[in-house]
């Protein structure tokens, strides 16, 4: 029996030097590692020069795909070179020492690991410190164990069964970017296979451009997510809420109220207007089924 190996995806759109250190990190705990740029142009060229320098293989597309697309392209090529696991990484994520060790020795673990998609890491948030977790799907779970069933997990850090894809398709190309993975993990359940959160796996990782804000004396945190990302995340939802209420209401019910917060804090975020255009954009392109790449710039 062969044994098992890791191919790993970065997805990087105009990336900065922090991609950088991300190859360093990642490339000797895999056994090959692709970056996918969706054509950032000469501006990236040099950048992209020295990661393959590292030892990555760059792929320069010719257009701007969308995540789900250059994932794709990455499943097919691991499926080629006969790879087990796919690792999905964002260009902004860096691994932790050993985390990929860490996901497979506690796979090794587990009492039924071919029910297993995925496996996923805990995010370490660069700037606050804090260790956040993915949303549990079951309650209680044995907190002694070295892993917990979750129910979506981000796109980053993620180490995907290559054999899971033969079973739930691939990624949705239709969604282009935001609830890729969402959409990807509500399949996976839907198909009676778990994602598992390991515990002692570390993803150094932060969502959007948080800042502070007092509302009520309450301290929040908005994303600061550009208008064209709210634009994506709002027409998504709702066409992911569309497809899946009825197998998971509860968790679609939990998520829409997610976003309804979400979609408050626009408020106190810069562009205002631009932002709830983009919202109502969305709104509409999600309730009438249009996905695909957005033709708006907002």
């Amino acid at each position: 029996m062969s044994l098992p190996t890791v191919c790993a995806v970065i997805v990087s759109f105009h990336p900065n030097e922090a991609l950088l250190a991300n190859v360093r990190a990642l490339r000797p705990q895999v056994d090959e590692l692709l970056i996918m740029d969706n054509a950032s142009g000469p501006a990236s060229a040099d950048l992209l020069q020295r990661c393959a320098a590292l030892g990555a293989q760059v792929r320069h597309l010719p257009d701007n795909i969308g995540i789900a697309a250059a994932l794709n392209l990455a499943v097919e090529h691991a499926r080629q070179q006969g790879h087990t696991w796919l690792a999905t990484f964002d260009q902004d994520s860096r691994v932790s020492p050993d985390m990929l060790a860490t996901l497979l020795t506690t796979y090794q673990q587990m009492p039924q690991p071919e029910t297993v998609a995925a496996l996923s890491p805990r995010y370490h948030n660069q700037r606050s410190g804090a260790i956040l977790t993915s949303e549990a799907m079951r309650l209680p779970q044995d907190p002694a164990l070295p892993w917990v069933e979750v129910f979506v997990v981000l796109t980053s850090g993620n180490l995907v069964k290559l054999s899971t894809f033969e079973r739930v398709g691939l990624f949705n190309e239709a969604y282009f970017i935001d609830h890729v993975d969402t959409e990807f993990c509500l399949r996976c359940h839907a198909h009676g296979l778990k994602i598992m959160e390991i515990k002692a796996a570390r993803l150094l990782h932060c969502i959007g451009e948080p800042s502070p804000v007092k509302i009520f004396d309450r301290l929040k945190h908005t994303s600061n997510h550009s208008a064209l990302r709210r634009y994506y995340l709002t027409r998504n939802s709702l066409y992911m809420y569309r497809t899946f209420f009825w197998r998971f209401p509860a968790w679609i019910t939990r998520n829409f109220l997610i976003l309804l917060r979400a979609w408050a804090m626009v408020w106190f975020e810069p562009e205002t207007p631009r932002k709830l255009r983009a919202i109502l954009h969305g709104l509409w392109d999600g309730l009438r089924g249009k996905l695909g790449k957005a033709r708006q710039t907002f």
